[in-house]
């Protein structure tokens, strides 16, 4: 094998490397909430695309075009490499604020469920709505909605995704419960 097939081979390599780095940033764009977030995703894929062609050069040149294309290949694979990077960071920033609104809302319900269970605590169990058994359910969901926040946390590509939606069904079903029993209560505190 020459230097010049092992250099190409190396290349390769980390290409399909950073490719598979690039596909699962990619997986998540659905996070994305702007358009400039879209455009450095679209970015990094058309400095992929340069990479490779520039790879496919190489393995056509010949001696006297090596140099130069050799240099061309290194420029547009640092290229690629600073745009994924910065692409990377912007998918950490974006999963990081998903996870901690949605930390802030399990808190704030928390606290809400909390003052529920103080005004079943206050009031006589044939006039509380809110009973023990549904509290524990709300308390479950609740605990079952920061475990999986907690998933989020160490989750990336494919996995994240399965776990954000687990997180969202989770808190769409404790949010309709918590509709429901606002509802209820709000029904019995009015006026006849």
């Amino acid at each position: 094998m020459t230097e010049q097939d092992a250099y190409i081979q190396k290349m390769e390599a980390e290409q399909r490397e950073a490719t598979a780095r690039f596909r699962e940033i990619e997986a998540q764009a659905d996070l994305a909430d702007n358009e400039d977030t879209l455009d450095v995703l679209t970015g990094v894929r058309g400095f992929n695309d340069d990479v490779n062609r520039e790879l496919q050069a190489l393995r056509r040149a010949d001696q006297r075009d090596w140099d130069r294309l050799k240099d061309n290949a290194e420029h547009a694979r640092r290229r690629f490499h600073e745009h994924l990077d910065r692409a990377g960071t912007r998918w950490e920033e974006l999963r990081g604020a998903y996870r901690r609104q949605r930390e802030d809302e399990v808190r704030e319900l928390g606290a809400q469920v909390d003052r529920w269970e103080a005004a079943r605590k206050r009031a006589s169990a044939e006039d509380s709505l809110l009973t023990r058994e549904e509290l524990g359910f709300i308390r479950r969901d609740l605990k079952t909605a920061g475990e999986l926040l907690d998933n989020l946390r160490h989750a990336h590509g494919q996995a994240w995704r399965t776990a954000r939606d687990q997180y969202e069904a989770n808190w769409r079903e404790l949010m309709e419960r918590s509709r429901r029993i606002r509802a209820d209560t709000d029904a019995t505190a009015a006026p006849p």
